[in-house]
């Protein structure tokens, strides 16, 4: 049974693939019910397409027959025809399928209550005797039923046979159905063989017994088996589903307790490497640590309100304030020169080995060793090979690479196929993991200066922007503006900025802050785009505070178109003197003698010495230094 199929079957389709895409999709739940493994339903498919040769997914009467070997009966018609559940002449595969297994899986009494069933149309559990001898006649095929036969049949003479009657006399004497016994051995032999359908049929007792029961009949019983099987893979699947489900909550719960167990593991790592980092502290991070303590509270206490009272202490303050924040500068330049001291005599000393080690068992450690073992060992032989024979003198220079630290192919070639001396690849090999360790050393040496240059460049900003925070919220360092409390005031006016110098007050409107210059120190109206006292643009700070009717931006930026030109008429005229200079250069090159030497040496003095004064001629230079000197004397 299923011998090689050649041909294809429908839509051009090999068997095979047919039955992959095309049955078993619709019938995977029937074979899982029915017992049938892939295996098993493929061979009992093949075995249908041979009998369904003109490839009509049916399979008639005639093809039946002879794919059991057996001559056409009108019993065995009848059992074609109660396998036929569509009652359309023919059997499809699904309906072959379930056929086969009901009647090979049949026992004794099954096989008697299927004969049975046939000529109890009416359901009642009995036969007359017209149709038990129309019964024995269609099962031997005969035209006349043996007399004899039918005395035992109708053991009391009362005219009807009931189901047990039947099975009773069945087992006493089972030639009577000898021909339904002998097709379902003929159907066994050709799917299976005997033996597996005896396994069948026994779990089939097991499984089903109460649904083989005489009050059902034959097919009543497979749809039965087929709906509980149904019902019992639907349960299945249901438990199964919520089995994964509640599995799932019970992973899920597991693993949230086991990140919290590992988070809080965690954090009391961190704290103890923390107490542990802070009890090796370094002095300098000592010392920069606590001046932040310090800053953190003068920050606070300038924070607070301050009435006119304590106006003496608010100035201190301001000043303490501003040294901490130049003091907290350099401390921690310092300390970052402490850290970075620190982490590159670590780099290099224990913790840089350990390291080392680390990275040369990894891969990218691995690849860079084997590396390093083909440069060495290329190395080794151009070293070798120079005062070796004239043809390896000649190949030399094909092992000397154009770049420093590369290998050329000749190099490779020799180090993977020729495999070299073994002393010699050991050598390079102890080389090249030196080399590896000391580049990683470098490496990290890079990694750590490169760091903290970074870090260098992140503190330099976070110092400007605390510098423009402090300046936003208390002035500069040298202003004399204070922000005082009154306790007295109007709701909405208790805040006002006193000019302790000058004993100027402003009051700060609408709650907002008056925008002082922080480079001359005055009031810059709220309609102004820059200070008039000294020609400053606003700062960052007082930006906002500007509430004229021009956008500030256009202002700012026709300031800075004008400065620009005067800047960029500055240069064209610079370099016009510059050319200017150069052609009396090279008019004095054609002079003779002393004279052209000392007035070239003159002219670059001359240039020199504007340069230092920003590319000022000599002249104004002078006027410049006079008016400095005269507004000296009036101050004095």
């Amino acid at each position: 049974m299923g011998a090689s199929i050649s041909r294809r079957y429908k839509y051009g389709m090999r068997p095979k693939k047919y039955f992959k895409n095309k049955v078993m999709p619709e019938m995977k739940e029937t074979f899982a019910i029915l017992g049938f493994s892939y295996q098993h339903a493929y061979t009992l498919f093949k075995a249908f397409i041979e009998i369904d040769f003109d490839n009509s997914a049916e399979i008639t009467v005639v093809e039946f027959h002879k794919f059991l070997g057996l001559k056409p009966s009108r019993f065995s018609e009848r059992i074609f025809g109660i396998l036929d559940l569509d009652e359309s002449g023919a059997l499809e595969f699904n309906e072959f399928v379930i056929g086969i297994w009901n009647f090979c899986t049949y026992d004794a009494l099954l096989i008697t209550k299927f004969a049975f069933d046939i000529f109890d149309i009416d359901d009642l559990g009995k036969l007359q005797m017209a149709e038990c001898e129309a019964l024995i006649r269609m099962v031997y095929d005969e035209a006349d039923a043996d007399p004899d036969l039918m005395k035992k049949i109708d053991a009391d003479n009362d005219g009807e046979i009931t189901i047990d009657e039947f099975a009773d006399l069945i087992r006493r004497q089972p030639q009577i159905l000898q021909p339904a016994f002998d097709m379902q051995r003929a159907l066994r032999a050709k799917c299976f063989g005997a033996k597996y359908w005896e396994i069948a049929t026994e779990k089939r007792k097991e499984d089903f017994a109460g649904y083989d029961s005489l009050a059902n009949s034959s097919w009543e019983s497979i749809q039965k088996i087929l709906l509980i099987k149904e019902k019992e893979r639907e349960e299945q699947a249901k438990r199964e589903q919520e089995e994964f489900v509640a599995e799932a909550h019970e992973r899920m719960t597991e693993h949230k307790e086991k990140k919290t167990e590992q988070f809080s593991e965690q954090q009391a790592r961190r704290e103890k490497t923390l107490a542990r980092i802070r009890s090796k502290e370094l002095p300098e991070e000592k010392d920069e640590r606590e001046n932040w303590e310090s800053f953190a509270e003068c920050k606070v206490n300038m924070e607070s309100d301050c009435e006119f009272s304590r106006l003496a202490w608010r100035i201190d303050e301001r000043q303490i304030m501003w040294d901490l924040i130049d003091k907290l500068k350099e401390m921690h330049e310092v300390t970052m020169n402490a850290q970075e001291a620190r982490d590159l005599s670590l780099a290099e000393g224990p913790d840089g080995d350990a390291k080392a080690e680390a990275y040369l068992k990894t891969k990218a450690g691995k690849k860079k060793i084997k590396f390093d073992t083909t440069v060495c060992y290329a190395n080794m032989i151009h070293r070798n090979w120079a005062k070796g024979n004239a043809l390896q003198r000649v190949l030399t220079p094909m092992f000397k690479p154009e770049v420093e630290g590369q290998v050329t192919y000749l190099a490779r070639f020799v180090r993977r196929w020729a495999c070299g001396n073994k002393g010699d690849l050991d050598i390079a090999y102890t080389e090249a993991v030196g080399t590896t360790r000391s580049s990683y050393h470098k490496q990290e040496r890079e990694r750590t200066i490169d760091h903290y240059l970074d870090l260098r460049k992140q503190a330099e900003q976070d110092f400007k922007d605390l510098v423009t925070e402090v300046i936003e919220l208390f002035g500069t360092r040298n202003t004399r503006w204070e922000k005082l409390y009154d306790s007295n005031a109007k709701r909405g006016q208790e805040y006002y900025y006193y000019n302790w110098k000058i004993g100027k007050t402003t009051a700060c409107k609408d709650g907002e802050d008056p925008a002082i210059c922080e480079v001359c120190d005055e009031e810059i109206e709220a309609v102004d785009f820059k200070c008039f006292n000294c020609n400053t643009l606003r700062s960052n700070v007082n930006q906002p505070k500007y509430h004229g009717r021009t956008p500030l931006d256009q202002l700012m930026e026709v300031t800075y178109l004008n400065a620009k030109e005067n800047d960029l008429s500055a240069l064209d005229q610079k370099k016009k003197d510059e050319d200017e200079e150069l052609q009396m250069d090279m008019e004095d090159d054609e002079a003779e003698g002393f004279l052209g030497r000392a007035m070239r040496s003159t002219r670059k003095f001359k240039r020199s010495f504007r340069k230092s004064y920003g590319g000022k001629k000599i002249a104004d230079i002078g006027s410049s230094v006079t008016r400095t000197f005269r507004k000296s004397i009036d101050k004095g």
